[in-house]
């Protein structure tokens, strides 16, 4: 299915939409309506926002307020912003659910990155939707997060750990009190690290997976732009090549090399990679180039996003060497491919041996860990 069928997955075309904002000085603010002769009371928005507030993380509720069936729309990521559809009598709520939540999450992303570029109606007749965070982004996110890298560099060291001596780690590590279990969110939400009570007692960490951020070289895209933009395919081949493979005495991109290494990429460089693929919108723009180069008209169709938001987007994205414009053809391509992906850490292997041998874990943790590797060597990475 391609990345546009999934955006129309869910479609509808509700009785009406509107965003809601709860300003500090001005109360409650309708930001957007559609259509824009819908009126609203400020009895209907406290209980709006009432409703939301129940639930602090990405929620989409069914409320009955002033004879009207809402559904409300909030995200931890936008407090106190709600994205609001009004359903017919008739409409089953199970059904439109996750078109409702995706419309949801787009028109709050967009809202965030430019609110006057934001065309509430073509969103809503377009039935654009944003789908859940992926695989990668929730690994990106960790590089984005400082107190979660710093925990996936204490535990590519330790491999295992208590609970209670990781947090005091991390409180010397940053010299503040700090939430463990909000530190270790990314962490466990993209599969890199199990916690589990082992015993009556001791809860422990376990890394069960590793990452590597990097730059790969757009293959794909320049295989496909030797075949439908052949104008484009030598200029684009001396491009990409003069980034990984400048001639003497330049530098290129090297990630197979040490961090130690003076001609290694910076971890600044990973980090920034990581912010570009943890944002939404960046992250749709970038994907859809990752199959070839294209226009922005040809982005913003595969997308679904406003072409104003893709234009943002891909000066973004060149700015930070990851996309190249051709100016004549007007056509974008990718002359950096960012990956995040991960593996199973072998290395941890001797850790445990050692940890066991010097009683610093018993041999029911040993065990539990192996377990949590081997039912990792499974899955993709």
């Amino acid at each position: 299915m391609s990345i546009l069928q999934l955006l129309r997955v869910g479609r509808h075309m509700p009785e009406a939409t509107f965003v809601v904002h709860l300003d500090d000085f001005q109360g409650f603010l309708v930001k957007q309506r559609y259509p824009s002769t819908l009126t609203l009371n400020e009895k209907v928005l406290n209980l709006i926002f009432y409703e939301q507030q129940k639930e602090n993380r990405d929620n989409l509720s069914l409320a009955e307020i002033e004879g009207l069936r809402i559904a409300i729309f909030g995200s931890s990521e936008y407090p106190k912003w709600m994205v609001c559809t009004i359903l017919g009598a008739d409409e089953d709520f199970d059904l439109v659910s996750d078109g409702l939540a995706g419309s949801g999450r787009l028109i709050l992303a967009l809202m965030n990155e430019d609110a006057d570029l934001v065309n509430l109606e073509e969103i809503v007749k377009a039935g654009s939707i944003l789908e859940k965070t992926s695989e990668e982004q929730k690994l990106a996110s960790i590089f984005v997060t400082p107190s979660s890298a710093l925990i996936l560099e204490r535990m590519q060291s330790e491999g295992v750990e208590k609970a209670a001596k990781l947090s005091i780690w991390l409180k010397n590590q940053v010299q503040d009190e700090v939430d463990l279990r909000e530190a270790m969110t990314p962490l466990m939400n993209s599969g890199v690290v199990k916690v589990e009570l082992v015993g009556k007692a001791s809860e422990m960490v376990f890394l069960v997976k590793d990452i590597f951020g990097y730059r790969a070289p757009p293959i794909e895209s320049i295989k496909k732009a030797s075949n439908t933009i052949p104008e484009i395919a030598e200029r684009y081949r001396e491009y990409v090549s003069t980034f990984f493979s400048p001639p003497p005495p330049g530098k290129g991109y090297n990630p197979t090399l040490p961090i130690t290494e003076p001609n290694s990429p910076i971890l600044e460089d990973r980090e920034k990679l990581s912010r570009l693929l943890a944002d939404s919108l960046n992250y749709m723009v970038l994907d859809s180039l990752r199959a070839e180069p294209l226009s922005a008209s040809d982005v913003s169709l595969k997308t679904a996003l406003p072409i104003s938001i893709v234009k943002k987007v891909l000066w973004t994205l060149e700015s930070e060497k990851v996309i190249v414009h051709f100016e004549e053809e007007d056509v974008w391509a990718l002359l950096t491919n960012p990956r995040i992906e991960s593996f199973i850490p072998e290395y941890v292997l001797p850790i445990i041996r050692k940890k066991l041998s010097e009683k610093e874990i018993t041999p029911q943790v040993a065990r539990r860990h192996l377990e949590l590797l081997i039912e990792n060597c499974g899955e993709p990475a």
